[in-house]
């Protein structure tokens, strides 16, 4: 039943005591999101808080979208529960169930309603910045008018900075050659995302120890090389009076004594190169590969003999390994501080060029909302008088996902509760608390600033506050309650089996406490009783067998088809009666619908390739967890759609819409009936030909044509979806159920579009094709298919 409140068990129940500063480990399925909402049932069923006092930070708009939602409809449905089901729920949550506690708790959804903004006060940390700033606009130096950007816009805005510099440079300057440099190093996408990357660093930009051009030498010495490193430095260690010379003239008599081919080879090289000066031994020095040392730079393994009878002859093929090594490592460093150098000057010219053009249009991104509200609370003049009345305000502050919060949003959230433990504070001897929880294990977006070591710190500090409040209590002249601190672990999982976190935990194992910024190892993980599987799938190498077909696709390696078409019949195997893989109530079962998610390491074609073969295999699959808005099949057959009804003479849209499902023609159809003249226009051909069959296509496309230049995009496609040519029904029908989602995006884009622009068909279409949107799939929709998820590592 929505809204039923469930037994807290173990920790669960100690992590919801009000009274307490609980930080709370728990990883995904152990229930933190149950203990989460009960800590604010608890909260708001303790006597003297009001609703008004609670803040709750989450992560996503979803995540508080969730809890906001769990905790109404559970106050929702008290008001309306008999006596004795409300005792025993009540009871579930370790608060008193007494006559005033249930009269109290059947007013508390009237009492939320009427906290101001019409709930409890439950944001991501970037709603409540935004609010932070609103409420102080003018300490926070905001211009009028000022707005966080959306993601569109925010896409938008970067390629027109990127494009203007590029504009307002000429072809050689270091701008264009630094984005050319890095454009042949990188991939596409790796040029965009370094320059928001620094974009987002605006510290590094400013202040007295900013980053400022020439940084050559400040790059060569944050990587340990002397500021004036060159190329002479590099080599240095070839020179004669450097280089282990006599080690080499050593092993000449012992090559001698050997007398096979490989030892004349070496001592060949040898005499050639004790003979040579130091500038063309520059040249030379790869010639210890393949002699003296392996391709590889390691000594060669083959001159036996030598080695048998003069030990000595290990001794200085290992100096040579460790001299030749040095110097392409210097090279090598030489080559990375030179590329570091152009990237990072250009970054510094994009990241100025960006704060000016949000600055022109009043916009403000996620990191502007997070830095501006870390720095009024804690460096401006007016940061103390704006703390106090924060202080006036939450008793009891929340924090979920604590570990995907960084240093910057951690600064707001010690600001808040700064004199939650100190001195008297603006709310005199109330119990103030605040509660975290998180999982280190998921900390994964290290390129956003936030790791386990992030989550430690954050710990630590925290306690530090409450012990020195508790070491000086003798101070107080009252006896008021301290404040206590439970570091809690829920480990028990209820939703992944016991096989999988048996995985987990000798992954952790083997890799070490202190890989995950942990001081001492974490608690053992449990999971379900019940069946589960860990498989790894070894790589396949582009010198594997592929299969017929696969070997001329262009878009995507063969050896990465191979790999997905062996995953996918390895899943179909298991959900057919083929392979069953688990043991379950002491009876072999098969694999179902729900049961499989195959993790991939990048979000790239490889796992679009899965769904696919998972597709042709008959397996039901609900699709990657978050794809490019314009890549998928569906939405470029609606595009076609309305590039055609823009400019109904675009010949190649004209072609992909009538081959699309929104239209229906076959490739004997269009080798039929597109051929036409040269020079004439496909929508000419068409319109002026007497073949019914044509005629037919033409009189659907004229209704489209009448409507393109009254309707607004959003209700062209409304129109195309469920109007006369029923495109919705006609793609799913050939692409499937999933193509729901890319379907309602691009509805949800259009939206947003006439949201922000005046509306027309032709700069929807600009817009869409400058922006990358990105849909992320909700897991919920995938429940009872195979799931084909990304999994990052460090970055």
């Amino acid at each position: 039943m929505s809204g039923a409140v469930f037994p807290l068990e173990d920790s669960q129940l100690a992590a919801a005591n009000p009274r307490g500063n609980v930080w709370l480990s728990a990883s995904a399925g152990t229930g933190k999101t149950q203990v989460l909402s009960a800590r604010v049932l608890r909260l708001l069923l303790t006597p003297g808080v009001d609703p008004s006092q609670i803040l709750c930070l989450t992560f996503t708009k979803a995540g508080a979208a969730e809890m906001a939602n769990r905790i109404n409809d559970v106050l929702a449905r008290w008001v309306r529960l008999d006596e004795v089901k409300l005792a025993k729920e009540l009871s579930y949550l370790g608060a008193d169930f007494g006559q005033a506690s249930l009269s109290h708790a059947r007013t508390l959804f009237a009492s939320v309603i009427d906290c101001p903004g019409g709930g409890l006060r439950i944001d991501t940390i970037h709603a409540f910045s935004q609010w932070l700033l609103a409420n102080f606009p003018e300490e926070a130096e905001l211009a009028p008018g000022s707005r966080p950007m959306e993601d569109r816009e925010r896409e938008l805005l970067a390629r027109e900075v990127l494009t203007q510099l590029l504009a307002r440079v000429e072809t050689g300057s270091p701008f264009a050659q630094s984005v050319a440099e890095f454009a042949r190093v990188k991939d596409p996408d790796a040029l965009r995302q370094w320059l928001m990357r620094c974009a987002g660093a605006v510290d590094l930009w400013e202040g007295k120890a900013a980053w400022k051009a020439p940084m050559n030498e400040r790059v060569r010495r944050l990587l340990d090389m002397p500021a004036d490193a060159d190329d002479a430095w590099a080599v240095a260690g070839l020179h004669p009076d450097i280089f282990p010379d006599d080690h080499l003239r050593a092993m000449v008599p012992m090559l001698n004594e050997w007398g096979t081919k490989t030892a004349d080879k070496c001592t060949a090289f040898l005499g050639e190169w004790l003979a040579l000066g130091h500038e063309d031994r520059i040249a030379a020095v790869a010639g210890f590969r393949g002699t003296l040392l392996r391709a590889d730079g390691e000594p060669a393994l083959n001159l036996k003999k030598p080695r048998e009878t003069h030990p000595a002859f290990v001794e200085g093929q290992e100096l040579i390994a460790e001299a030749v090594a040095m110097v392409a490592e210097r090279q090598a460093l030489l080559q990375l501080a030179s590329f570091l150098t152009s990237a990072l000057e250009m970054g510094r010219d994009f990241a100025l060029a960006w704060e000016d053009a949000k600055a022109r249009e009043g916009l403000l991104d996620f990191d502007d909302l997070i830095r501006k509200a870390a720095r009024l609370l804690s460096n401006t003049d007016a940061a103390a008088w704006i703390r106090y009345k924060l202080d006036r305000s939450f008793d009891h502050v929340l924090i979920d996902e604590a570990q995907d919060t960084n240093e910057a949003q951690w600064d707001i959230i010690f600001a808040l509760i700064d004199d939650f433990f100190s001195g008297e504070g603006a709310r005199g001897d109330k119990v103030r608390t605040i509660f975290t929880v998180g999982d280190y294990k998921q900390a994964i977006f290290g390129f956003q600033g936030t790791s386990p070591e992030n989550f430690e710190r954050a710990k630590q500090k925290v306690k530090a506050r409450i012990d020195d409040a508790k070491a000086n209590a003798h101070e107080m002249r009252d006896q008021r309650e301290l404040p206590t601190w439970n570091d809690l672990d829920l480990g028990r999982s209820f939703r992944t089996a016991l096989p999988v976190l048996d995985f987990v935990n000798r992954a952790m194992d083997a890799i070490g406490h202190s890989a995950f910024g942990l001081s001492k190892p974490s608690e053992e993980h449990k999971g379900d009783d019940r069946a589960g599987l860990v498989a790894l799938w070894d790589p396949i190498t582009s010198g594997s067998d592929v299969s017929p077909g696969d070997e001329d696709r262009d878009w995507l390696p063969a050896h990465d088809t191979l790999l997905a078409d062996k995953i996918a019949e390895q899943v179909r195997r298991w959900v057919s009666l083929e392979e069953p893989y688990v043991l379950e109530k002491g009876k072999r079962r098969h694999a179902q619908a729900g049961d499989i998610m195959v993790l991939v390491r990048k979000r790239k074609d490889l796992a679009a390739q899965i769904v696919a073969k998972l597709h042709a295999k008959g397996v039901a699959v609900a699709g990657v967890d978050r794809l490019r808005l314009g890549n998928p099949l569906v939405v470029k057959d609606l595009m076609a759609a309305l590039r055609f009804a823009s400019q109904p003479l675009d010949d190649l849209s004209l072609a992909n819409l009538l081959a699309s499902p929104l239209v229906g023609w076959t490739q004997d159809d269009l080798l039929s009936f597109v051929p036409r003249a040269p020079s004439k226009r496909l929508w000419d051909h068409l319109r002026h030909n007497d073949e019914p069959f044509i005629v037919q296509t033409v009189a659907k496309l004229r209704d489209l044509l009448a409507r393109a230049d009254y309707e607004t995009p959003q209700a062209l496609l409304a129109w195309l979806l469920n109007g006369p040519w029923q495109a919705r029904r006609e793609l799913i029908a050939r692409l499937g159920r999933e193509a729901n989602d890319p379907i309602d995006e691009l509805v949800n884009a259009a939206f947003a579009y006439q949201a922000a622009h005046v509306p027309s068909l032709a700069g929807f279409i600009e817009w869409f094709d400058a922006g990358t949107a990105e849909l992320k799939r909700d897991a919920d929709e995938a429940t009872g298919q195979v799931r084909v998820m990304t999994v990052h590592g460090s970055k």
